[in-house]
């Protein structure tokens, strides 16, 4: 992937495009969005050569903008549709992040199918900005307030067991349960791994995104 730019704009969105991807081509490509500063490019290109993924369009937004809500990462994909070839089916639209980035990329997959249809959420910060514990926690009980959930969709949850992490296992444990009680199904529509070892840190979260990746491609 030598090829590049920024958009302005949006928390200056940073786009990698693959070596096939020709300015006058008709080829559309599946994209990974991915939240916060994690490196996908690495991976994407191993597991690329692996014949584990397709080559991929890796959108990267460092930050956030201001205020941003759940329907921001919708509005970063419409942009980018706009500007890139990108595959119309949602699975073929990918989004990730980690901690309080994970909770966004959740959202986006379960606010917008028609747009994401899978996402990983690495260290899920289910207390939220007000340090709730799991049963208090806002992003639970709104999970768990929902009619339904989207049918087609994939999301990938892990949470390490060092440092914060180490707390991080009863929200999970609920979030689980949740899932299940609305009919998604482990190994399925979602998993959550216990990553032994794994702490709440970018290294941490670098080393545990392929593990999403190959599972949300199905190997």
């Amino acid at each position: 992937m030598d090829q590049g730019e920024t958009i302005k704009g949006n928390g200056n969105v940073r786009v990698r495009l693959p070596e096939s991807y020709t300015p006058g081509g008709s080829r559309r490509y599946p994209l990974l969005l991915v939240l916060g500063e994690l490196q996908a490019e690495p991976w994407t290109t191993s597991l690329h050569e692996e014949g584990i993924l397709p080559e991929m369009i890796v959108a990267t937004a460092p930050h956030l903008p201001d205020g941003e809500t759940t329907s921001t990462p919708a509005t970063l994909l419409t942009k980018l549709i706009a500007g890139y070839r990108i595959l119309e089916a949602p699975a073929g639209k990918w989004i990730c992040g980690a901690g309080h980035g994970g909770i966004v990329a959740m959202r986006a997959v379960l606010d917008h199918p028609e747009f994401f249809g899978c996402g990983a959420c690495l260290s899920g910060s289910f207390e939220g900005m007000e340090m709730a514990p799991p049963l208090h926690s806002a992003i639970l009980k709104d999970l768990e307030e929902r009619n339904s959930l989207p049918g087609r969709n994939r999301i990938y949850f892990d949470y390490g067991t060092l440092g914060l992490d180490e707390c991080y296992e009863p929200y999970h444990r609920d979030l689980g349960a949740i899932l299940r009680a609305k009919g998604w199904r482990d190994g399925n529509e979602f998993t959550i791994h216990r990553a032994q070892g794994g702490s709440h840190d970018r290294t941490s979260w670098q080393a545990r995104l392929g593990d999403s990746l190959r599972w949300l491609a199905g190997r």
